[in-house]
């Protein structure tokens, strides 16, 4: 499942960016993590929570969200029209080169006061979209550089903290690496008749040591994440087809329209159709 909607690549510029909008940012993203540090900017309008660790935050006008290296995180994202995000993913080996000690550090999420260097990272965040969003010119590479490097500074001036431990070193902590498969393997078959005892099956895994390992790691269980993943394909198709709900639970695995109506409900608070009804009004 992508959930990279726009990206900029530039082997001048050390890092990827992603903007975001009320169009293609409807949705729910599963658990999922990176290599990279990644930091989330709303600049106007708001996401429904996004989850870092299983803590969930509010997210609105000007929340800023800093996700380290390995660090699971997932957002749900209502229909808005005034949504406009950023998103940009520093490489770890970037940050490691620039930051001495990184991997034995962290960046820590703050409440984005109306302190001077919270006022002082969104001024840089705001330059930064939009840069990204108007058509570039041919200093644009060091422009972008400019404020990429202004970001890093202001970021380890006021959210870096010394863990004393490996805190952010590679991906493949907590078995990360070993889950990558099931998870894949999920996004690519949510519309098949799924269950517990069919993934452990497909993986040479018992069905209880499958459930524990998956809770310990994501946080959740196989169902509920199967469940999010439906719930996000399911809600694309309620805002941008016609098809009947009934149709859409078919289509995205849910064994009945019951089921995908409870489900459904658990992540937006309303049922299917009431919800298809009032966002493509």
């Amino acid at each position: 499942m992508k959930h990279e909607l726009i990206e900029y690549t530039d082997h001048n510029i050390p890092v990827k960016w992603i903007v975001h909008d009320a169009l293609n940012s409807v949705g729910v993203v599963p658990p999922h993590w990176h290599a990279s540090v990644e930091i989330t900017y709303v600049y106007s309008g708001d996401v429904t929570s996004f989850t870092i660790n299983n803590i969930a935050h509010p997210c609105g006008a000007g929340s800023i969200f800093i996700v380290n290296s390995a660090e699971i995180h997932s957002s749900i994202a209502n229909h808005c029209s005034e949504l406009k995000a950023l998103t940009i993913q520093f490489p770890y080996y970037f940050l490691n080169q620039l930051i001495p000690d990184f991997e034995k550090k962290k960046f820590i999420n703050l409440k984005v006061q109306e302190c001077r260097e919270s006022k002082e990272l969104r001024q840089t965040l705001d330059e930064f979209y939009q840069t990204v969003i108007s058509t570039p010119n041919e200093l644009f590479a060091i422009q972008i550089n400019r404020l990429i490097y202004t970001i890093v500074l202001l970021l380890c001036q006021s959210w870096l903290v010394e863990e004393g431990q490996l805190a952010n070193s590679n991906i493949y902590i907590r078995d990360l690496g070993k889950i990558q498969p099931i998870l894949s393997f999920i996004q690519e078959n949510y519309d098949k008749a799924l269950s517990v005892e069919v993934i452990a099956n497909q993986f040479h895994l018992s069905p209880n040591y499958l459930s524990k390992f998956f809770k310990k790691t994501l946080g959740m269980s196989v169902l509920k994440y199967l469940q999010l993943v439906r719930v996000s394909q399911a809600q694309r198709l309620l805002l941008f087809t016609d098809k009947q709900t009934h149709i859409i639970s078919e289509e995205v695995g849910f064994p009945n329209e019951k089921s995908f109506r409870k489900a459904f409900e658990t992540v937006f608070e309303t049922n299917p159709k009431k919800y298809q009804i009032e966002n493509k009004r």
